[in-house]
């Protein structure tokens, strides 16, 4: 079957053409490598092999897939084990590929086509992904079908790798391992101590005492005071303070 690239389909496609390609990559990503389990049914599997989910198993949240900071990650080795992406994780990455508003339909295609990079990657040999039908009866919601779904396969010791803060502290409640690309991403950014010298891009005019911000390479904000005739440029600066927020550190900094 001929697979065609989401990039390279123009945004104004009829809503019909877009449903139909979408509901192909998701048969074509569901046909390989796909596991073939009945729903579980506690009296059904009583007594059976438990299935097999691979060495170091990871639950795929949606929004991983949206997000497509995963290939990256899987690319440059640090992450091994077996991705496990649900059949209703790839179901509602092609509802929002499905949908009328440009937005959403263009996160949807990118989730399908970052789905199928991780199925297809051998950049890193440590790691493969499988798509699962495993179902979860009687719960609508994915976020709650993928908390069951790890505590269902609790003892295989399965983790769920997510970017939705909500997600990751509703499943830690419930006893469940999870991996945060946030957090992995806040542990990343670049350590400052005030004192330090730097030399920073100001971007754009702050909101008081004359400010000019700029950012770090990891997209840390730095408030420059005094700069506000300096954007455009860059310039040396010295940090004074460092802001620790809900969603990371802000820094400010006065020029050099």
């Amino acid at each position: 079957m001929k697979k065609v690239d989401p990039k390279v389909i123009p945004s104004d496609v009829s809503p019909g053409f877009t449903q139909a390609l979408a509901r192909e990559i998701v048969k074509n990503l569901t046909t390989i490598g796909q596991f073939t389990v009945r729903p579980f049914h506690r009296a059904e599997t009583a007594g059976k092999k438990p299935l097999d989910l691979g060495e170091h198993p990871i639950l795929v949240d949606t929004s991983v897939l949206i997000d497509g900071r995963i290939l990256p990650i899987v690319n440059s080795e640090f992450l091994t084990g077996t991705l496990l992406i649900p059949q209703f994780v790839l179901a509602e990455v092609q509802h929002l590929a499905d949908t009328s508003d440009s937005l959403r339909r263009a996160k949807g295609r990118r989730g399908l086509d970052v789905a199928g990079k991780l199925r297809s990657q051998k950049q890193n040999p440590f790691l493969r992904t499988k798509i699962v039908s495993e179902e979860v009866a009687n719960v609508p919601e994915v976020d709650h079908k993928l908390i069951e779904l790890a505590k269902r396969w609790k003892h295989q010791q399965v983790r769920l790798l997510t970017i939705d803060f909500n997600l990751a502290q509703l499943a830690r409640a419930q006893g469940v391992k999870v991996l945060s690309v946030v957090d992995l991403a806040s542990a990343l950014k670049i350590a400052i101590v005030p004192g330090e010298e730097l030399t920073v891009a100001i971007t754009h005019e702050g909101k008081e005492r004359q400010q000019g911000v700029g950012y770090l390479a990891d997209g840390t904000m730095i408030v420059v005071d005094e700069a506000k005739e300096k954007v455009g440029n860059s310039v040396a600066v010295v940090i004074t303070k460092v802001h620790q927020t809900a969603a990371g550190q802000l820094f400010f900094a006065r020029l050099k």
